[in-house]
């Protein structure tokens, strides 16, 4: 069973939002990336983030991560506003860049967030197992992450990401780098986080990956606004829509 931190994150009925964007803005320069963006995301769902390459993807869940990174609005946590330092312990972000904590052996970056998201030792333990054992990483932990192949890298930063507990994990294309048995087990590992009672929110750039895992899909819109919908489950309609409102 994967973990659920009991120090910072609390339980949430369903229908209860976990992630509110209210009217965030970004710009680069005279470029505007995002103009007033809210949305609002519930818990016990997997969601994917879906656009256009450069429209701003990574923006948004920066944005929604790292509030120094928003020109204005307002972003809410688990109820919390993600100024407040609290709210660092309420999601687990993996960011696109593979470059992160490279002097440190697997073995040692999982152990410090262990300790940072304060989990118990011993399930820890089992659980970390466990996923190393999924992921086929298990004989490199104690080999520094800056000699980690790209796939590698990208299995112990998601490790990371069940080991800390928290409840909203927000991934940055995290199939990136990964082969299809891997892809697969994350999937599975996705699946079961969400069932637990968690938040999963992905951005993709592959629909084929979206069409039948995730159940919400939400779109950048060529206006770069956001266009949030059901998931179909079907590519066909899946991939009309994309075109249609993407491109």
């Amino acid at each position: 069973m994967l973990l659920r931190s009991s120090a910072y994150i609390g339980c949430f009925a369903g229908g209860v939002f976990v992630i509110k964007v209210k009217g965030i803005s970004k710009k680069y320069g005279n470029r505007i990336i995002f103009e007033n963006i809210s949305c609002s995301l519930d818990n016990q769902r997997i969601y994917a983030l879906v656009g256009v390459n450069g429209i701003g993807k990574s923006t948004l869940l920066n944005a929604i991560t790292q509030p120094a990174s928003m020109d204005s609005g307002k972003v809410e946590i688990d109820g919390i506003d993600n100024r407040e330092f609290k709210s660092k312990f309420q999601f687990f972000y993996v960011p696109d860049s593979k470059e992160m904590f490279l002097n440190l052996t697997g073995n040692e970056y999982l152990k410090c967030i262990i300790q940072l998201y304060r989990q118990n030792a011993v399930k820890a333990k089992e659980t970390l197992e466990r996923l190393s054992t999924a992921f086929k990483l298990e004989r490199s932990l104690n080999e520094y992450i800056a000699n980690y192949s790209l796939g590698m890298k990208q299995k112990v930063y998601l490790i990371a990401a069940f080991l800390s507990g928290a409840g909203n994990l927000i991934l940055d294309e995290p199939f990136n780098g990964l082969d299809p048995e891997s892809v697969a087990t994350l999937k599975k590992f996705l699946i079961e986080y969400r069932d637990a009672g968690n938040l999963v929110l992905f951005s993709a750039h592959n629909l084929d990956l979206v069409a039948n895992f995730c159940d919400d899909v939400v779109f950048i819109d060529k206006q770069r606004k956001v266009f949030q919908f059901e998931n179909p489950r079907d590519f066909v309609q899946l991939e009309d829509a994309f075109f249609q409102t993407c491109v």
